[in-house]
C-alpha cells in the first residue's frame, strides 16, 4: 500500500518489548515502513539497535515539528496522539509497544479507502460503572458535552492500544480545546488517551465527520485465560501456528510477557523477541535466553526504581 507505515508508541522502559513488535511486523508485513514514536530518549541503544536492524523512523520530542504538540503531548497518555498529526503516512497502523502482530492485519482490516479509522470492535457490553471507570465520567460529559449521545455507542468503546487511521482524521484545534478542558476538569476522561481518543472517534463518527469500521482486529490478553491463549494464539519453534485466528493484534493490557512470570502467556511476544535479537546481534540459544532475562531484570529494576521515588515523595509531601 502507498503512503502507508506503522507508528509504535514506546518509552524507555518498553523498548524491549517494542523490539518484538518491530520483528512480529517484519514477519506477518514484510517491508513495511516502521515509525517509533518515542517517550524518552531517542539515542537509546535499544532504539538505535530497531533503527540499524529494521530501518526504522524516529519521531521524538525534537522531531515533532508542531510546538504545541512538543511542549503537550508528551507523556503516558498523551503520546499516541501525535500520531494523528505528524505520521509521516497519510494512513498509518497504530501500534502500542506491548503488541504483536499475529498475521496480516493491513490486508484483512486496513480498508482505507472506505473509511478513516478502523478499530477494535470488544466482545463484551460495558454497565455505567465500566464506561465511567475505563472511558469518562459519565455525568461530566453529560453536563459538559451534552450534545454528545455517549449511550449510542456505550459498546463500542476501545482500547486504544491499536488502530488504523489516516492522518488530521481530527482538526489539531480540536485536540487543543480537549486538554484546555482536562487542565481544568481533571478526572472527566479516563485511563490517559482512552477515554479523551474513544470520545473524539464517536464524536467525529456521530457529527459525520469520520467514517469508522469497527472490526475484530485486537486481543486483549487479560480477556482470556492461560489456556485459551495457548489454543488462540499457538506457537512452535517457527514461530506463528495459524488456526484458529488468521490476522489479529495481541495485545498485553495487563501484565507484561516476561520471562520471570509464569501466569502471563508470553509464548508469541517471547518468540518475537528471540527474533529481535537473532536479526540485531545473531543471538541464538543460551546467549539469547541470557539477553532476554537481562533485559527483563532491567524493565523490573526500572518500573520498582520509579515505584519507591512515587512513595518517597508522596512521603515527604505529607510530612510538609
Amino acid at each position: 500500500m502507498d503512503d502507508f507505515g506503522v507508528i509504535i508508541g514506546c518509552c524507555d522502559q518498553d523498548f524491549m518489548l517494542a523490539q518484538g513488535t518491530c520483528a512480529s511486523l517484519r514477519h506477518s508485513l514484510g517491508d513495511v515502513p516502521i515509525c517509533l514514536l518515542v517517550d524518552g530518549s531517542a539515542s537509546a541503544s535499544p532504539v538505535k539497535a530497531m533503527q540499524k536492524t529494521y530501518g526504522v523512523e524516529v519521531l521524538d520530542r525534537q522531531r515533532v515539528s508542531n510546538e504545541f504538540l512538543r511542549k503537550n503531548s508528551f507523556g503516558w497518555g498523551l503520546t499516541k496522539m501525535i500520531a494523528f498529526w505528524e505520521s509521516p503516512w497519510s494512513n498509518f497502523l497504530f501500534l502500542d509497544a506491548d503488541t504483536i502482530v499475529w498475521g496480516n492485519v493491513l490486508e484483512k482490516f486496513g480498508n482505507f479507502e472506505d473509511f478513516d479509522l478502523i478499530i477494535d470492535k470488544p466482545p463484551y457490553s460495558y454497565s455505567d460503572e465500566s464506561v465511567s471507570h475505563w472511558f469518562f465520567d459519565i455525568k461530566g460529559v453529560e453536563k459538559y458535552f451534552p450534545n454528545f449521545d455517549w449511550r449510542k455507542y456505550r459498546d463500542n468503546y476501545f482500547c486504544t492500544g491499536t488502530f488504523f487511521a489516516k492522518r488530521n482524521v481530527f482538526s489539531l484545534e480540536e485536540y487543543q480545546d480537549i486538554l484546555k478542558f482536562m487542565s481544568t476538569h481533571p478526572g472527566i476522561f479516563k485511563y490517559g488517551e482512552m477515554g479523551l481518543l474513544n470520545f473524539m472517534i464517536f464524536r467525529a463518527l456521530q457529527e459525520g465527520r469520520a467514517r469508522v469500521a469497527m472490526e475484530d482486529m485486537q486481543s486483549l490478553i487479560p480477556d482470556y485465560n492461560y489456556e485459551q491463549l495457548e489454543k488462540r494464539f499457538p506457537v512452535d519453534e517457527n514461530g506463528p501456528v495459524f488456526t484458529e485466528v488468521d490476522a489479529n493484534v495481541i495485545h498485553w493490557s495487563g501484565p507484561k510477557p516476561s520471562l520471570f512470570r509464569q501466569d502471563v502467556y508470553a509464548a508469541p511476544m517471547t518468540f518475537y523477541r528471540r527474533q529481535f535479537l537473532r536479526d540485531a546481534w545473531d543471538y541464538i540459544g543460551w546467549g539469547a535466553e541470557a539477553s532476554l532475562k537481562k533485559e527483563d531484570l532491567m524493565r523490573y529494576v526500572f518500573l520498582y526504581k520509579n515505584k519507591i521515588r512515587k512513595r518517597v515523595k508522596n512521603f515527604l509531601s505529607k510530612k510538609r
